[in-house]
C-alpha cells in the first residue's frame, strides 16, 4: 500500500517533466540560427509639403536570428524596412536611422544586424510655380516665324523647390509646319519634363500656337 502511494506521488511530477523535456526538444532541437536577406526599403509619412529629392537604396540587408524552422519559413518579398519621415519640416540633409522595430517578424525572431543602419535624406519643400511656355519649331533653311503666341502662355508645375528654381521656361515639342507662308494655328504639347518629382498639374494640357510663317530667301539666292 505504501509502495503504491509512493508511486502515485512521484508519477505526476515525472510525467510533467518528461512532457516538458519532449516539448523543449521539439522546439529547440531544431536548432537556432541566423539568415541574411535583402528586403525592400520604404519611406513612410512624408509631410504633404515636403519631398525627398535624393536617390535611396531600393533594398537593405538584414540578418535575422531565431529558430531555424521559423527562419526557413521567412519570405524576403513580404518583409520591408521603413524610414519614418514624419518629422521632416525643413529643407536640408538629414541622417535618419532605419526603423528596425517596425519590421514585421514572427514572435521569437529578431533582427541581429542591418546594413546600412541609416540613410541620408535630402529634403526640400514641395512648391508650385507658373513657368512660361516657349514654342519650338523645326523649320528648313529659309523659313522663319514671327508674332508667335502660345495659349496658354504658361504651365503650372509642381515639384521640389531646388529643381523648379532651374526652370525659366518649358519648351514645346518641335513644331513642323507646311511650307505655306501666312498665318498658322496648330496644336502641340510640352516636351517630357526633366528633374525628379516634377509634374504638370494639368496632365492633359494642349498648347495652341499661332503665328506667321515667312519665307526668307537664303543668302545664296539673293540678288546683289
Amino acid at each position: 500500500m505504501h509502495k503504491l502511494l509512493f508511486l502515485r506521488r512521484f508519477a505526476l511530477p515525472f510525467w510533467a517533466i518528461l512532457i516538458a523535456v519532449v516539448l523543449w526538444l521539439q522546439v529547440h532541437g531544431q536548432g537556432v540560427g541566423s539568415v541574411r536577406m535583402d528586403v525592400a526599403l520604404q519611406v513612410r509619412d512624408v509631410p504633404a509639403d515636403m519631398v525627398i529629392v535624393n536617390d535611396l537604396p531600393e533594398q537593405v540587408s538584414i540578418t535575422i536570428k531565431g529558430l531555424q524552422a521559423q527562419l526557413n519559413a521567412l519570405e524576403a518579398h513580404k518583409l520591408f524596412v521603413s524610414v519614418d519621415a514624419s518629422m521632416l519640416n525643413l529643407p536640408g540633409v538629414i541622417e535618419q536611422a532605419l526603423d528596425v522595430d517596425a519590421i514585421d517578424l514572427p514572435m521569437g525572431l529578431q533582427v541581429e544586424k542591418i546594413q546600412p543602419d541609416s540613410v541620408q535624406l535630402q529634403v526640400d519643400h514641395m512648391v508650385t510655380r507658373s513657368i512660361n511656355i516657349l514654342p519650338m519649331f523645326d523649320l528648313p533653311q529659309g523659313w522663319s516665324v514671327e508674332r508667335v503666341v502660345a495659349a496658354p502662355a504658361y504651365v503650372k508645375l509642381s515639384g521640389p523647390e531646388v529643381w523648379l528654381s532651374t526652370f525659366s521656361q518649358v519648351e514645346t515639342i518641335a513644331i513642323r509646319l507646311d511650307h505655306q507662308p501666312g498665318v498658322f494655328n496648330v496644336s502641340t504639347s510640352l516636351v517630357p519634363l526633366g528633374g525628379k518629382g516634377i509634374h504638370m498639374l494639368d496632365k492633359g494640357l494642349t498648347i495652341q500656337v499661332r503665328g506667321v510663317l515667312q519665307w526668307t530667301a537664303p543668302e545664296e539666292h539673293k540678288i546683289n
